[in-house]
């Protein structure tokens, strides 16, 4: 376990590291994105970021806050909801008209519900896409820039190392006895893992992280199911689930800590190693599978049949089918 102050050691070191200079966010106008963030721009000594936001208004507020917690910062808000993956694919293609190179990509969007399957205009659930379709996009199209940069890292915030089963004939879930809170949510972890190994296969340079955040008190928790179920989930269960949940604060703290340390990069890092530290290892799949804690995350029980089965490559299969099939609006 690495211990909360050596983090935040870890992080007030970023002031005096070169970069990173370009960052895009996903999912970060509330929650752990939003803490990460701030302590990001807080800390980067000359930061050029992109906000992705589907409601402008609500993050015009936190790109003013940006500026004054750190006046060199730049902040922009890319309009769009990366609930549709036609949306995630216009993010990326801003972020290339705009810049040569992006050193750091961390995504953290997603909700989940006990209501079932919510259908969007491409067809495909909105939990399950801002989970896994939307950010595997973004994350493939960015690759490129990615690769210019000079230390690039992508930070999926979502379920690293609780992968679990899949439903190999109903990749997209489509069939309601397939889809449930818990069925999605191990699915889309499991993709995502899949997904991101053969990223790093292909691009060594690349540092790759799939972190699980723990509990943490976020407004997440809120918007878990409507109804009767809803309010006793919300006045009944959360209120117990908070007393062990971290604040918005300490998670950020963890985020950027899992971002920008030299203990989760495959070259020499942002910040480097100090305070006794050592390189955390890769998944054999090539990733960092991090947990609340920041240590690594070995579910190879799971994962390895998956790759011997040739369910990764199912799976890919699936996602390029899916991304083929959207049209542009």
């Amino acid at each position: 376990m690495v211990d909360f102050q050596t983090m935040l050691s870890s992080n007030s070191r970023l002031s005096g590291a070169e970069g990173p200079g370009v960052a895009l966010f996903v999912g970060a106008t509330s929650g752990i994105g939003l803490g990460v963030l701030r302590e990001f721009t807080r800390r980067a000594v000359n930061p050029r970021i992109y906000l992705v936001a589907r409601n402008p208004t609500t993050a015009a507020p936190i790109a003013d806050e940006l500026r004054l917690l750190n006046p060199r910062a730049q902040c922009e808000i890319i309009d769009k909801n990366v609930s549709l993956i036609g949306d995630a694919e216009k993010v990326a293609e801003y972020v290339k008209a705009k810049e040569s190179s992006l050193d750091l990509l961390f995504m953290s969007p997603g909700f989940f519900s006990f209501d079932g399957r919510q259908d969007t205009t491409e067809g495909l659930d909105a939990s399950v896409t801002t989970r896994y379709y939307s950010r595997i996009r973004i994350t493939q199209l960015l690759l490129p820039l990615l690769n210019e940069a000079q230390s690039p890292r992508v930070v999926s915030i979502l379920a690293g190392g609780k992968e679990g089963p899949i439903h190999e004939d109903d990749l997209a879930l489509n069939r309601p006895e397939n889809f449930s809170a818990s069925s999605s949510s191990f699915h889309s972890a499991t993709m995502m893992t899949l997904a991101l190994e053969r990223f790093a296969s292909e691009n060594p340079r690349i540092s790759f992280i799939h972190a699980f955040p723990g509990i943490v008190d976020t407004p997440l928790l809120y918007r878990i199911s409507s109804g009767i179920r809803g309010m006793l989930l919300r006045y009944i269960a959360l209120p117990v689930v908070r007393l062990f949940a971290r604040s918005i604060s300490e998670a950020g703290q963890w985020g950027l800590f899992i971002t920008t340390s030299a203990r989760y990069s495959v070259d020499d890092g942002i910040v480097p190693l100090a305070g006794g530290l050592e390189k955390a290892e890769r998944s054999k799949g090539g990733i960092f599978l991090i947990n609340e804690k920041g240590e690594t995350v070995d579910n190879e029980k799971v994962l390895e049949p998956f790759r011997k089965q040739g369910v990764d490559k199912k799976v890919w299969a699936h996602t390029a089918e899916i991304f083929a099939g959207i049209r542009p609006s």
